[in-house]
């Protein structure tokens, strides 16, 4: 009998229900199942065939092991010599959309039993954001080292803020991508159209979970300033973006952020608060990640952040969404080493 997704685990992020399997595209999406047993394997299929997905496995909350999705295999040996008691294993897609979709299509247990999946963290968080929200490139050895096999998304800000404040977290990210307009000034495609136009729909139509987040985090305008840019149609943008999520998400807190890697931004992202919280939005809030201090804070791929700073930019978004929502600290290892 195969592996029934839909009943026997939990899922984080946006998944859609298929014929022989779940399938999924946003980086960070990921399911966790219990088992107890000493084996299992998995049957993931690379949807686009271009082999270009990677996936992180966690037992027992401990990072185990990075697969990359081959076109030519579907099935994976995840564990072989574990001890015959209860385990918890999460696999996780560590790469954006634009390096392909994956599929889940069985998991097994040999000589061992599946049991009751866990029960959804207490909190929702939703991320939007451009390549840095994406962890591009922060497992970079050599600066241009910006292949999909040094993203790591459990290693971006985005997860790790997730799990400082024990969310289910939703990561809406894609390279590249900006508010207003797209690195380089390309208008298509921008992460403000796709979010309302493709996700909010996806979600309301074909995700298998519903998802209302009580938290909410822009982090778009790094890829706005790469090309020649009139603020105010940055902030006209911005303004149509946090309407719609205001409307669609009325008691969400949102957290308007800027940084590392520029700030040219910052300074009308401000004043934009500052009108709305002056227009009665009481709850939505900036956040300024300073800039990549190097060589101190290491660097990632194609001048990216690098691990180090992923996980202090999450410290400090955890530390202000904590404070305006009443929420209690964590240990500082809740968060995936």
């Amino acid at each position: 009998m195969k592996f029934d997704f839909a009943t026997s685990s939990l899922r984080h992020g946006l998944f859609h229900q298929e014929q022989d399997g779940i399938s999924c595209f946003l980086p960070g999406s990921a399911i966790t199942v219990r088992f107890q047993g000493r084996e299992i394997t998995a049957e993931i299929e690379d949807v686009n065939g271009e082999g270009k997905s990677w996936v992180n496995v966690f037992i027992d909350d401990l990072p185990v092991r990075v697969m990359r999705i081959d076109p030519d295999n579907r099935l994976y040996q995840l564990a072989d010599d574990l001890e015959d008691v209860p385990h918890t294993i999460t696999l996780q897609k560590r790469t954006e959309a634009a390096f392909g979709s994956i599929k889940f299509t069985d998991l097994t247990a040999e000589n061992g039993t599946f049991l009751s999946p866990p029960a959804p963290l207490p909190h929702q968080l939703l991320i939007i954001g451009d390549s840095i929200t994406c962890g591009f490139g922060n497992e970079a050895q050599i600066p241009c080292d910006c292949d999909a096999s040094r993203e790591n998304i459990a290693l971006a800000y985005s997860s790790l803020t997730g799990q400082l404040l024990n969310a289910e977290t939703l990561i809406v990210g894609a390279s590249g991508t900006g508010c207003y307009q797209n690195f380089g000034g390309a208008k298509e495609g921008r992460m403000s159209d796709y979010f309302i136009e493709t996700i909010c729909p996806y979600l309301d139509q074909e995700a298998m979970d519903p998802f209302q987040p009580d938290m909410i985090v822009i982090n778009l305008g790094t890829n706005d300033w790469s090309a020649p840019i009139e603020p105010s149609d940055y902030i006209e943008q911005y303004r149509k973006l946090t309407g719609f999520i205001r409307a669609r998400y009325p008691s969400a807190k949102l957290f308007c952020a800027i940084g590392p890697m520029t700030l040219g931004p910052s300074p009308y992202l401000k004043t934009l608060i500052k009108s709305l919280n002056e227009e009665g939005d009481a709850n939505i809030h900036f956040v300024e990640f300073s800039l990549i201090n190097r060589p101190g804070d290491g660097m990632g791929g194609c001048g990216h952040p690098s691990i180090k700073k992923h996980r202090q930019m999450a410290e400090q978004l955890a530390g202000t969404i904590r404070q305006v929502c009443s929420l209690p600290s964590l240990s500082p290892t809740a968060a995936r080493t």
